[in-house]
């Protein structure tokens, strides 16, 4: 059984962007009041019979309270120090200017108490829901203190108006009533708005974290497993899973908790009758179940065994139905499930690897191909030096023998002549069939150009090599496509013939040439030693 590290496939973004943000935020602050203004004028101009103050009583203290809120803007834009401590100092004076305005006309009973409500509203919603509390509590200490110290008829001589309305200890009351109830309202969904934007936030990072991460990952199993920790890192679940096939063997990934390990666990099969899988690829969209049934979905459910609240999302690769990605968020309760939204950006998480899935894949088929010879289907000279290069760094690391063979097909311009090119071409796929069907699975038979191959043999001494060659041999002549068809080879040895990859090739070819110029239809083992100084040759004659 394998497992994955954990990997942190979110982080949070910088503090600067959040400061960033504030501060644009509490920017509008100074155009709510403007807004303040324009409609205390448009209040004096068009209705002065119900706010009874006049544009000349209001003007002078209206334009003070703006250049004071300009300024303060000023400062807090220009200045990093202490800018937050004047946003507070300001805020209390939009009550006093409000307070001071609404006064001559009644106060809680004016028209413009209406400003109050949206001056708590705007302070909570680009502020916070702390300075629209805050802000609450001010406007009631106001609306407390002006009848209590009888201000009223102060703050009238003061804009110029004769005669002051009182209002009663109950407007007062409702008045006040009425900002906590704003104030507590805006708060309540200013708090679950922001919650939901900085889930949101927090999901879109991870995806995009994820999405980096994938950026040079080529292995299935570990895009999948990237996949599976980033679902329940970056969602509210308990545990994941998925099935996956690709081939012939199917693979199981489960991940018991968000700080555990992803687990490759062995898995049958996912039978047709799973059949909340069935409803998960036809569909092409997330399943939610509240329980998984053994009996009518075996393989999904052995995966998460008793799993509750299960979310069931399709993992389909270049429009097949390649796996189920079964996440459990958890909970009895009949509302303990997923809503809709967290649905569709766990199917963007799928979705992004579904392509990630699909990249890998071409990518790998573009390597494949560009590694084997097109018309036998084995190896290419590329992936033979390759290949060669890697064994013997291991073969020198690990102290055992390497051997090589070489083959030439005898007389193949006779061949050529005899059967057409087609006849030469089948001949040489025919042959390659042979050679591949010899080796162990650990071997590499390439086609090493023309009418040449070779199998590059690890862990394979010369005794070992010969027997190999002469099983070749004996398939060879008695395949019904190569009748009269025979091979000359050569055999050489890592460490008994040479000691690096360059020397070995050339050993096999002395060999070889030894087999063609002694008759062909046989192979010949190197006589070379290591502190052999010949020069490289070429591996045909």
């Amino acid at each position: 059984m394998s497992s994955h590290p954990p990997r942190a496939l979110w982080r949070a973004g910088p503090a600067s962007a959040e400061l960033t943000s504030l501060d644009e935020r509490l920017g509008l602050l100074l155009v709510v009041r403007i807004g303040f203004v324009l409609l205390v004028m448009l209040g004096s101009l068009f209705a002065s019979d119900q706010v009874i103050v006049s544009v000349t009583d209001v003007g002078p203290l209206s334009a003070a309270y703006l250049v004071v809120a300009a300024g303060a803007e000023w400062y807090r834009r220009s200045q990093l120090k202490g800018r937050m401590l004047v946003h507070r100092l300001v805020l209390p004076l939009d009550a006093v200017y409000l307070a001071v305005i609404s006064t001559p006309s009644g106060g809680p009973r004016s028209p413009l108490v209406a400003l109050f409500a949206v001056q708590l509203i705007a302070v909570t919603l680009l502020g916070s829901p702390r300075a629209g509390l805050r802000t609450a509590l001010w406007d009631t200490f106001l609306f407390v203190l002006i009848p209590a110290l009888s201000l009223s008829g102060r703050i009238g001589q003061f804009l110029g108006v004769s005669q002051v309305a009182a209002p009663s200890t109950t407007e007062t009351t409702v008045a006040i009533l009425g900002f906590w109830v704003v104030a507590g309202c805006t708060s309540i969904f200013s708090a679950v708005s922001e919650r939901e934007l900085r889930r949101s936030k927090a999901e879109m990072s991870a995806l995009a974290e994820m999405a980096s991460t994938l950026e040079n990952v080529r292995e299935e199993e570990e895009i999948l497993a990237i996949l599976l920790r980033a679902l329940v890192q970056a969602f509210p679940l308990k545990r994941g899973a998925l099935w996956y096939t690709h081939g012939t063997r199917p693979l199981g990934l489960v991940l018991p908790s968000a700080t555990g390990e992803v687990a490759n666990v062995p898995v049958p099969p996912l039978a047709r009758a799973d059949r909340v899988a069935v409803l998960a690829w036809g569909d092409r969209e997330p399943q939610l179940v509240r329980h998984l049934s053994p009996d009518d979905d075996p393989v999904v459910s052995g995966l998460l065994p008793e799993a509750a609240n299960v979310a069931v999302l399709p993992l389909q690769v270049e429009g097949n139905n390649s796996g189920i990605i079964v996440l459990e968020h958890g909970g009895h309760r009949l509302k303990a499930r997923l809503p809709r939204r967290t649905l569709v950006m766990l199917a963007q998480f799928a979705g992004h690897a579904s392509l990630t899935l699909r990249n890998a894949r071409l990518l790998a088929e573009r390597e494949r191909l560009a590694a084997i010879d097109g018309l036998t289907g084995l190896a290419n000279r590329r992936e033979f030096d390759q290949v060669l290069s890697r064994e013997v760094n291991r073969a020198e690391r690990s102290h055992e023998p390497l051997s090589l063979v070489v083959f030439d097909v005898d007389h193949f311009k006779q061949i050529n002549d005899s059967r057409g090119h087609l006849g030469g071409d089948e001949v040489l796929r025919s042959i390659g069939s042979v050679l591949a069907g010899a080796v162990r699975e650990m071997d590499l038979v390439s086609r090493y150009g023309g009418e040449e191959f070779a199998i590059i043999l690890p862990r394979c001494d010369q005794h070992d090599a010969i027997r190999v060659v002469e099983r070749i041999t004996k398939a060879v002549r008695q395949h019904p496509d190569l009748v009269a068809i025979t091979l000359s080879s050569g055999v050489a040895t890592i460490p008994f013939n040479a000691p690096d990859g360059l020397s070995l090739v050339a050993a096999a070819d002395e060999a070889l040439y030894e087999s063609k110029r002694t008759g062909r239809d046989r192979y010949s083992v190197s006589a070379r030693r290591p502190d052999s100084t010949r020069s490289f040759g070429s591996l045909g004659v």
